[in-house]
Formats: C-alpha cells, sequence, structure tokens
C-alpha cells in the first residue's frame, strides 16, 4: 500500500470514528420535548376561557 492509501485510508477511518455528537442525546431530546408539551398543555388546560368551554362541552 502507498502512503497515498494510507494516508486516505486513515482519513476516512478517522472520520467515522470522530463522528461529533450533538449537545444533546436523543434520549434527552425526546425527554425535553416531552416535558415542554406536558408543559404547554398544562397551561394551555388551565385557562379560564378554555376550562369554561370545556365544562360547556362536557355539561
Amino acid at each position: 500500500m502507498s502512503k497515498t492509501d494510507q494516508i486516505l485510508a486513515s482519513n476516512t477511518r478517522g472520520t467515522q470514528t470522530k463522528r461529533k455528537t450533538g449537545f444533546l442525546s436523543p434520549r434527552a431530546r425526546v425527554l425535553l420535548l416531552t416535558l415542554t408539551t406536558l408543559l404547554v398543555l398544562f397551561v394551555f388546560f388551565t385557562q379560564p376561557q378554555v376550562r369554561a368551554a370545556l365544562d360547556g362541552l362536557w355539561g
């Protein structure tokens, strides 16, 4: 194997193993999205107008 082939082979292996990870792991992203969704729903459904509308629908 020539020196050029060795350099190219080592560079491609290096880019595969040195995968840049994001700030959050996938599990942390799902958890953050879930908690944010629950917070938005809680705030939405505790508004007086929404509660009155739901009480009117459900009797």
